[in-house]
C-alpha cells in the first residue's frame, strides 16, 4: 500500500478551517454542508454508475456495490426528512 503524501494532514486541516469559516464559525453548518455535499455526490456517482452500460463497464460495476440503505437514511436525514427514501 502507498503511504499518503505528508502533507496530507495539512491540506485536509485547512479544508476544515476553510469550511468552518464559510459558515462563519458554525461547526455544525459546516457539518451539515459536508454532509448534504456527500450526498450529492453519492446520487452523482449512483446516476453515473446506471448510465454506464454493464458492456462498457466490463462488469466492474455490480448490483452489490449499489448505495447501502444506511445511506440512503443519511441522504434522507441530509436533505430535511427522518424517513428512510
Amino acid at each position: 500500500m502507498t503511504q499518503p503524501a505528508p502533507y496530507f494532514p495539512d491540506l485536509l486541516e485547512a479544508g476544515v478551517e476553510q469550511a468552518i469559516a464559510i459558515c462563519d464559525g458554525d461547526v455544525r453548518a459546516a457539518l451539515r454542508a459536508a454532509l448534504i455535499a456527500n450526498s450529492f455526490l453519492a446520487d452523482e456517482v449512483d446516476r453515473l454508475m446506471r448510465a454506464a452500460s454493464i458492456g462498457f463497464a466490463r462488469g466492474r460495476i455490480s448490483p452489490a456495490r449499489r448505495v447501502s440503505e444506511r445511506l440512503n437514511r443519511w441522504r434522507g436525514i441530509s436533505a430535511g426528512s427522518e424517513e428512510d427514501s
